[in-house]
């Protein structure tokens, strides 16, 4: 822990020495849904210099909270260049209720591309893929978690990072899990790739373009919450960094 929370340290001097707001940056809010039961904040971050739209979010299951806080707090981040966008409370009704989700909604990631007419789920869904299609993202990630840890139990993927089939999304993923496993001390705690997201979900969907790379990240439950958040966010911060959005 010790280990990790260093590499965060340094990992957050280098972002906020490094990270100044460039001039006509411009930060917003707008609403997903609006006027619906489901409407949710959408953090828009636009910098002055052209580059990469970067989609992130959070709080898909209402049960998984540290992805959603680790959103939030990548909400006001000041970027180099591109577009940020982060949604960090998509299922708010499952959060508000910490379930993973309500049945009257459905499960958001097992629902895209989404529709009009289905479900809550889906039209949330589709929703979300308006957004990142007016923005023309090239990368997705959305935080999740599970119960335990890969690396003790195959059927958990805790500590993984889910990849899109396709190249940018391969080696983008590859380096990652080694940026974080450099981090992590206790081997079981470590972070494994696993390829081929949920069908139906963001990253599965999102991948299917092989321009756009596509991330599931999922930690394990069994870590304290801090630490869940702290790795999410770590993990989000290299990806950005990689897409050049930060120094």
């Amino acid at each position: 822990m010790k280990k990790f929370a260093k590499c965060i340290f340094l990992a957050s001097f280098c972002i906020v020495f490094f990270t100044l707001l460039p001039a006509g940056a411009e930060h917003f809010t707008e609403i997903m849904l609006p006027g619906t039961p489901y409407a949710t904040d959408v953090c828009v971050n636009t910098s002055a210099v052209p580059g990469p739209a970067v989609l992130i979010l959070g709080g898909v299951h209402g049960n998984e909270p540290a992805g959603s806080l680790a959103a939030q707090s990548l909400c006001r981040l000041e970027i180099m260049r591109g577009i940020l966008i982060v949604m960090p409370r998509v299922n708010r009704l499952a959060l508000e209720l910490r379930v993973r989700t309500l049945q009257e909604i459905g499960d958001i990631n097992r629902a895209y591309p989404g529709n009009d007419g289905d479900t809550p789920a889906h039209q949330i869904a589709k929703a979300i893929v308006e957004v990142a299609d007016r923005n023309s993202v090239a990368l997705v990630i959305d935080l999740h978690e599970a119960r335990t840890f890969h690396r003790l139990d195959r059927t958990s993927l805790g500590q993984t990072i889910l990849f899109a089939s396709n190249m940018r999304s391969t080696e983008l993923a590859m380096d990652a899990v080694d940026a974080i496993n450099a981090c992590i001390a206790a081997p079981h705690r470590k972070f494994s790739l696993v390829a081929h997201p949920v069908r139906g979900s963001a990253a599965e969907y999102f991948g299917r373009n092989p321009q756009t790379a596509a991330f599931t990240i999922e930690t394990s439950s069994q870590q304290t919450p801090e630490e869940r958040t702290q790795q999410h966010a770590f993990l989000a911060k290299f990806f950005l960094r990689r897409e050049g959005l930060l120094q």
